[in-house]
């Protein structure tokens, strides 16, 4: 007979069974909502500490954003380069989400200061540099770890079902932005 299509019984029941899967699902939902926060709140992070450190001085988002692909470069290459030195895709993306939580941990608590100095600057560019880089490694590595874990009959379903509590905590966190601010949603994030 022919195979029908999972139903979101099933995935739920493939989902439950096997706590691997909700690490990766769980994982996936996480990281890709902290990344579209932070897609929605750099700019004002950073122009809101150039105009308290620069006074009004207008803020380069070109070359920010080139900077931040160029980190997101070098993040998938530094994955290339610890799955050849044959680092398990596990530890590797552990590691990263750690670097991920510390670098938003940082960028949350400098876009709360208004200090008139350099330093909260530099320690936010550092964040969101390290963060993107973090972003870098995670399309391989998840794409990796789904590909290891996520049985492929049931893998389309599954991945829909983890973009629920996604998108409910980056909807949640933009309907909630009065009240959150910048660094709140950083904090979040």
């Amino acid at each position: 007979g022919e195979q029908s299509e999972p139903t979101i019984r099933d995935a739920i029941k493939v989902v439950t069974d096997d706590p691997n899967i909700m690490l990766v699902g769980a994982s996936q939902s996480l990281f890709e909502a902290a990344m579209y926060i932070f897609v929605l709140q750099w700019p004002p992070a950073i122009s809101g500490i150039i105009s308290n450190t620069f006074g009004g001085a207008a803020t380069p988002y070109g070359t920010v954003f080139s900077c931040f692909m160029a980190s997101c470069l070098l993040g998938s290459t530094i994955f290339g380069q610890l799955a050849k030195r044959n680092v398990s895709t596990e530890s590797s993306t552990a590691a990263m989400l750690s670097v991920a939580t510390v670098a938003m941990g940082i960028a949350a608590w400098v876009s709360t200061t208004s200090s008139v100095v350099a330093m909260p600057l530099a320690a936010l560019v550092a964040a969101f540099f390290a963060f993107e880089g973090c972003v870098g490694m995670y399309f391989p590595s998840i794409g990796t770890l789904r590909s290891k874990y996520v049985p492929d009959s049931h893998r389309s379903v599954i991945m829909n079902l983890f973009g629920i509590p996604l998108n409910v905590l980056v909807v949640s966190v933009f309907l909630s932005i009065k009240k959150l601010g910048v660094s709140g949603a950083l904090g979040v994030s």
